[in-house]
């Protein structure tokens, strides 16, 4: 990936001055939009909560000690963004919970002692998730032992790296906080009850059943020409109902992107760098060091079948050790390939291992020698030995890994087992511990072929990235205006991008890692043209369209659902009256169908608690009208979601008078309680102020 530092260190006198200008003029732009320099804490604080400043400083040591837990815990070495953020994410979650809730913890004397932690982790009451750790558990019985826990919390301080006891140290740490929610939420959790009459009333809801005939007619049956309104029809509803209009907060950029693609000289480039190296290939005994030191793509031991060949240097199979191929264009690379050796290696293996992972105090060499020594001299059963002893899940199996294919296991592993022979009993080292390994079968072995090849990728040079820099330099530093910038991208062919951005957003198209444009979109005024940004392998230039503030949507904004509104409302004042006239004096639902010139429909088994109505779907109103109407009477129009209605009830169906309500009751109240943990946070959350200031920063 290119920086703008490696430009500027290999960019000409031109480029460096344009390059020198534009940051000069960006830097000095920052400074006078950037406020009382005293203004210290607005530059280092991420949040408020509460009332409680949180630094930045002070966030960032909790997102690192949380990448290193995860590190520790997944084992691996390096995390993707989206797994960053997902941190990030956790952090900042665990940060307000832990000041919003700590003052009622207080308050109520909510707390862990030192004697329910140990209880906690090896007592009488061990908490679930220290029974589910692998290393706790006997590799006799497969169960817990809490003898186990003991012997680690008596030697994890002898582990030279310190991960064990700071692993342990987090853990219990987020078992302590789990604890102390959990005796939170149960002290109001025994508070909340549902009294027989609520349970009464459920109960009625649920069982009492309405079957009617009903006349309805649809809002979008109804012309705009039958209906009037006007301008003040208009203002007058958006007043009322104000409210409902609100506005995220969002910014509308345009933007220029100019990828920084490899040039034609740049693949000639490549090309020669090829050539030029194909004698020194030829000649060099030691492939993969050569390969080591001049190739893109990294050496591949493994032995390949024919047909297994890719089309491109499949003739190699003919040919004798030491013949080169190339170079030939593949994968966006040029290569050459050369024939290594030829030897006769099976398709699959039969083996089974002991693997012994690497643990603080223990000499794992050590121990898969004296393994290695009772199975061979002394006639020590391989399978008993790997259930007692190995740390992998064959362990159950006797060690046994079944048949597997070349390049399915680790590759120290596998070259063992495909390179051996059937009866070899050998220790192998991998990244995941020390392996005794007994071959145990082999299909038939068949010739196959080591290819050693060279690749250089095709890439951009330093020129075409200085010079594609040039170009969105030029095409911001001349358009400082969003009329200029806007104009110049159609007159010079540009692909004119829009995206409208919220303030914590992480993705803008398939740009890589905004945030810095999403930054900037917050900070620049409207019409502003941006610096250039270096993302991934492609600069950008943009310009701020607009700036929606968060709050009520103005008039403007939102007239288009205003009128759909009103003409919905005034539709169904033209339905009423419509439908009133033709149920009046009205004996039955036949009646007022004729008058409507349409037909009646049915309805059955109508419940108040229901979420819907058969093939009306969502009409509360209707439902509410069905429960509470007299049987035979017809009832008013009725303003519904889609339309308006008239009904007329047939049969109501009444739960029984002793009916037993206690198991509504229980349900109801486990109901209430398992929404606990969830709601009241939520509440807290929501009654406090809460500044984020995490969009600043990252």
């Amino acid at each position: 990936m290119a920086t703008l530092e490696k430009i500027r260190n290999n960019a000409g006198l031109l480029v460096s001055i344009v390059i020198g200008l534009a940051l000069l003029a960006f830097i000095l732009g920052d400074l006078f939009k950037s406020g009382n320099p005293m203004d210290s804490k607005s530059r280092t604080e991420i949040a408020e909560i509460g009332g409680n400043s949180v630094g930045v400083q002070m966030y960032q040591v909790k997102v690192d000690e949380n990448i290193e837990s995860y590190k520790r815990n997944t084992g691996q070495s390096s995390l993707d963004q989206p797994t960053m953020e997902r941190i990030r994410q956790q952090t900042w979650d665990d940060i307000v919970r832990e000041y919003l809730m700590i003052d009622s913890y207080d308050e109520l004397g909510i707390q862990i002692s030192g004697y329910e932690l140990m209880d906690m982790v090896s007592g009488n009451n061990i908490d679930p998730q220290v029974m589910q750790i692998p290393i706790f558990q006997n590799e006799e019985t497969g169960q817990f032992d809490k003898n186990l826990v003991l012997q680690f919390l008596k030697n994890m301080e002898l582990d030279p790296s310190g991960k064990a006891q700071t692993s342990w140290v987090a853990f219990e740490k987020a078992l302590v906080q789990q604890k102390v929610d959990q005796k939170y939420n149960t002290l109001i959790e025994k508070g909340l009850f549902i009294t027989s009459l609520q349970a009464k009333k459920e109960a009625e809801n649920k069982n009492l059943k309405v079957d009617f005939d009903y006349v309805d007619v649809k809002y979008n049956t109804v012309s705009d020409s039958s209906i009037f309104y006007n301008d003040k029809d208009l203002q007058a509803y958006y007043n009322k109902n104000i409210d409902q209009y609100t506005q995220e907060e969002i910014r509308g950029i345009n933007y220029v992107t100019f990828p920084v693609v490899a040039s034609q000289e740049d693949e000639k480039q490549t090309k020669e760098y090829i050539e030029n190296i194909k004698a020194e290939f030829e000649a060099e005994a030691n492939n993969e060091q050569f390969i080591s030191l001049n190739s893109d793509l990294p050496f591949d031991g493994q032995f390949y079948a024919e047909a297994e060949l890719p089309e491109s240097i499949r003739s190699l199979f003919a040919e004798s050790e030491g013949t080169i191929v190339g170079e030939y264009k593949e994968e966006n690379a040029y290569k050459i390939s050369k024939v290594v050796e030829f030897k006769d290696v099976p398709d699959s293996v039969e083996a089974r291992h002991i693997l012994l992972r690497p643990e603080a105090g223990v000499d794992a060499v050590g121990k898969a020698d004296s393994l290695l020594d009772v199975i061979k001299t002394k006639g020590g059963d391989f399978a008993e030995l790997a259930k007692t002893y190995s740390q992998d899940g064959s362990a159950s199996n006797g060690g046994d890994l079944g048949w597997f294919l070349a390049g399915a296991m680790v590759k120290p592993f596998s070259n063992a087992c495909f390179f051996g022979e059937k009866g070899d009993l050998v220790i192998v080292n991998s990244q995941f511990g020390v392996h005794v390994v007994e071959i145990l079968e082999q299909s038939k072995k068949t010739r196959k072929v080591q290819i050693a090849t060279v690749a250089r990728t095709i890439e951009p040079s330093t020129k075409t990235y200085q010079n594609t820099y040039a170009e969105a330099s030029k095409f911001g530093g001349s358009n400082r205006t969003y009329d200029a910038f806007v104009e110049a991208s159609k007159a010079e062919s540009y692909n004119l991008k829009i995206a409208n951005v919220k303030r914590d957003d992480k993705n803008v198209a398939n740009l890589e890692d905004p945030r810095q444009l999403i930054r900037w979109a917050y900070k620049a005024e409207t019409g502003e043209v941006s610096e250039i940004f270096e993302l991934g392998d492609v600069f950008v230039v943009a310009t701020l369209k607009s700036a929606q503030e968060e709050g009520t949507a103005p008039y403007a904004n939102v007239s288009m659902e205003v009128e759909r509104e009103v003409k919905k409302e005034k539709k169904a004042e033209y339905l009423i009256s419509k439908m009133a006239k033709a149920s009046k004096n009205a004996s039955t639902i036949q009646v007022v169908a004729d008058n409507m010139h349409t037909v009646f429909k049915e309805a059955k088994n109508v419940t108040f608690a229901a979420y819907s109505i058969g093939t009306l779907g969502f009409e509360p109103e209707v439902q509410a009208a069905a429960v509470q109407t007299a049987i035979d009477q017809i009832s008013e129009p009725i303003k519904g979601k889609n339309g308006v209605y008239v009904i007329q009830v047939k049969n109501i169906q009444k739960p029984a008078e002793d009916m037993s309500v206690m198991n509504d009751k229980n349900f109801l109240t486990r109901s209430y309680r398992s929404r606990v943990g969830y709601q009241v946070y939520e509440a807290i959350k929501e009654a406090s102020e809460i500044t984020d200031n995490r969009s600043n920063f990252y």
